[in-house]
């Protein structure tokens, strides 16, 4: 019982489960990790049926349990004793793709997981086939490695570092010396010519649009703003203002113009079919929408993100390190108006709800990173209301993750309402790191 439903994406034929995990595991001779990724296709496959349907829910936890024990033990017996470089090209995609498996049962499983572990393991499996460029040199590996540097990036947002000290917080970047090194580096970057945009400057590889809801330059946002938000709390301000600065306003720059951060999905972009002999791939029965409403929920969908992604930059980053809102030259671009981008966000994903037949669940795509971030930080009881309800209905479409999220975002908005005033101006961030009660709260969220 491999569906779409496991991995929903906007664009049916870049389905990566139907078009590139399903053909994978099938096909003579078996491989270890070819049984790895068949074990771990069922256990998805039971855990969601369990989920969904609940007839016979007791059984499939069961079912989908042991299938995740063999999934694991057989893919980290293979890791850990095999000789990998002996493996075809193939069969190097299939054991990534068994790794990214065993993510998927993270997300959909009944139990709370330490996301980081199955992560390792994936990064175990990228970085035991020599040079990490290779796996951009083909399409079907260059799609599955854009699927485990998304998982990385989103899994990283939750890493809580060093606390930011006093002396740090209130350092003004006006106050500095002239630019440090690093600093001088950090200014003459491209803007735009991150390792990895590089890697995906063929926009046919690309798959991230759909199955991800996030485009190539939102994504490579998102890394620079986790890479800074890290070096925030160990470096001094003063090394790192102007590439801070820089990242706002091209964060930003979604003001002046939205379709420049939208990657279309179009018919010339679909996954090439893998030879699987007698077996047939899955496909979507056939359900497509109108271009015209796929469209819509790519923009959406994309839209989503990136407003999620800044939300999450205000997060991470001090203020001290931002211009005033005179100078960035945006309308709502300082962390007081925050509550505005939270509003944006949720604007967007229930634009995706409104236009999706209840029915049809292959159209959504992975939207829980977006909606946990709004969720998060939404400090009006309005807001908080449309948070609610979209997690009421995520919940019913089979995802563990969903309910595991709702948990950590209620423990936020309660710790919140105790340290606010009465009547505190409801408009910015909260006083309370959503990073910090996960980690207090011994949950790992892979939040996709």
């Amino acid at each position: 019982m491999v569906t779409g439903v496991m991995m929903p994406t906007i664009d049916p034929s870049s389905n990566p489960w139907l078009q590139i995990y399903f053909p994978l595991a099938l096909g003579e001779p078996s491989t270890p990790s070819q049984l790895s990724l068949q074990h771990a296709l069922m256990s998805v496959a039971a855990y969601q049926r369990a989920y969904r349907e609940g007839k016979s829910k007791q059984d499939d936890m069961k079912r989908g349990f042991y299938h995740e024990q063999e999934a694991s033990r057989v893919l980290e017996r293979f890791v850990t004793h095999e000789h990998p470089e002996i493996q075809s090209l193939r069969d190097q995609c299939t054991c990534l793709a068994a790794a990214l498996g065993l993510i998927s049962i993270d997300i959909f499983g009944p139990r709370a997981t330490d996301c980081t572990t199955r992560l390792g393991l994936a990064r175990r499996v990228i970085d035991m086939y020599q040079d990490e460029r290779s796996w951009e040199s083909n399409v079907l590996s260059s799609m599955l490695y854009q699927i485990f540097r998304c998982y990385e990036t989103v899994g990283s947002t939750a890493k809580v570092t060093t606390e930011m000290t006093t002396a740090s917080q209130d350092h003004s970047p006006e106050s500095d010396d002239a630019p440090s090194p690093d600093d001088r580096n950090a200014i003459t970057r491209m803007d735009t010519n991150t390792a990895f945009e590089k890697s995906l400057a063929d926009a046919r590889y690309f798959i991230l649009n759909s199955s991800f809801g996030v485009s190539w330059r939102t994504m490579s946002l998102l890394q620079e703003t986790t890479k800074l938000g890290t070096a925030c709390s160990s470096s001094n301000p003063r090394d790192m203002t102007r590439e801070i600065r820089s990242l706002h306003q091209r964060l930003y720059g979604v003001e002046d113009d939205p379709s420049d951060f939208l990657a279309p999905v179009s018919s010339r972009r679909t996954i090439p079919r893998l030879d699987t002999s007698s077996h047939h791939s899955n496909d979507s029965n056939g359900v497509f929408l109108p271009k015209i409403i796929s469209d819509e929920l790519i923009e959406n969908h994309q839209l989503a993100f990136h407003y999620a992604v800044m939300i999450y930059f205000h997060r991470v980053i001090p203020d001290t390190y931002l211009p005033h809102d005179a100078e960035s030259g945006h309308r709502i671009s300082s962390r007081d108006n925050c509550q505005a981008l939270v509003r944006k966000v949720w604007d967007r994903l229930e634009n995706i709800d409104c236009l999706t037949p209840r029915d049809i669940q292959l159209h959504r795509g992975n939207v829980l990173w977006p909606a946990f971030i709004a969720a998060a930080e939404s400090i009006r009881v309005d807001l908080r209301h449309r948070a609610l309800i979209w997690f009421s209905k995520a919940a019913k479409r089979g995802v563990g993750n969903t309910l595991r999220a709702k948990e950590v975002v209620m423990e936020v908005w309660r710790r919140v309402d105790r340290q606010m005033y009465p009547d505190e101006e409801l408009v910015g961030m909260g006083p309370v790191d959503w990073r910090v009660v996960m980690k207090e709260m011994g949950h790992s969220i892979m939040l996709t």
